[in-house]
């Protein structure tokens, strides 16, 4: 600790000055990557609704409501007659952990694909998905076995690699680089301004006002995000996408409230702390 301290404000300012600068595009840009640079984030949004019991009971209503302003004959006094059961099935099948766990492997090898650079062609086989749907159907009425051929005609989807859009791969490796680059200039701006603060007391206090301020602007952020959000929703047309939307929004921007949180309590910690009469420091 002997190196701390010098007590030369003409460079404490500017060192406070860049790191309050630093900190705050690192608070932003680090929930960002939270959000979409660590993990899928397709897997994040569908997770979100598939552990939604109201979303997935919704979601089997609207797809009889839906599969009824099409059907015809024999179709549609099926969907009339076993519409209920029909919508119980979609539900399970929703929440049917072999279905999630096959829905997040087709997403993984998409997000791999794009994000890891990839040139070769690949191929996704759906097939699985349906074939589980299907025995779902089958279960309300043995006459949905008939929707089997249909299923065997489904190619596997060809992922193409990326040539009149942005490479994501790119995007995504000077995010990274940009996020760990924050990082470094917010940890050695905190220390110069550390090895210049007049005192302990100003060296608690200057980080712990930072950190308040960024937690605080981080949490505006997140009711701002909300709301937008929900309006978004309102202006959806069809009532299932209206639900969706909050919720498949949710795991996105939620890292900008738990970030602002813990930014908020440090610097709480640390200016209650720097006021603290208790503390033998030099003023």
């Amino acid at each position: 600790m002997g190196i701390l301290l010098k007590a030369k404000r003409g460079a404490a300012i500017p060192s406070a000055i860049f790191f309050a600068i630093c900190f705050t595009l690192l608070s932003i840009s680090g929930s960002l990557f939270l959000s979409v640079g660590m993990g899928n984030p397709v897997n994040k949004v569908t997770n979100s609704l598939l552990s939604n019991t109201t979303f997935k009971h919704d979601a089997g209503t609207y797809f009889v409501s839906k599969a009824l302003e099409s059907a015809t004959g024999d179709e549609r006094t099926l969907l009339l007659k076993k519409g209920p059961q029909i919508s119980a099935a979609v539900t399970t099948f929703l929440g049917n952990p072999v279905f999630k766990g096959e829905l997040g492997a087709v997403s993984d090898i998409a997000y791999n694909y794009y994000t890891g650079g990839a040139k070769a062609r690949q191929n996704i086989d759906v097939k699985p998905i349906l074939q589980l749907a299907l025995l779902g159907f089958e279960s309300v009425d043995p006459q949905f076995s008939k929707l089997s051929k249909e299923l065997n005609k489904i190619k596997p989807i060809r992922l193409q690699p990326q040539t009149n859009s942005p490479d994501a791969s790119q995007i995504k490796s000077y995010f990274t680089i940009g996020v760990w680059i924050l990082l470094a200039l917010s940890v050695l701006t905190l220390l110069l301004y550390l090895l210049f603060a007049k005192s302990f007391r100003s060296a608690l206090r200057v980080p712990g006002i930072i950190f308040l301020s960024d937690g605080f602007f981080l949490v505006a952020l997140y009711i701002i995000a909300t709301a937008v959000v929900k309006h978004q929703a309102t202006s959806a047309t069809e009532p299932l996408a209206r639900e969706a939307i909050p919720i498949a929004a949710h795991p996105l921007i939620a890292p900008l409230m738990s970030n602002g949180i813990v930014e908020l309590l440090l610097g709480l910690v640390l200016v209650a702390v720097s006021y603290s009469k208790s503390m033998n420091i030099r003023s």
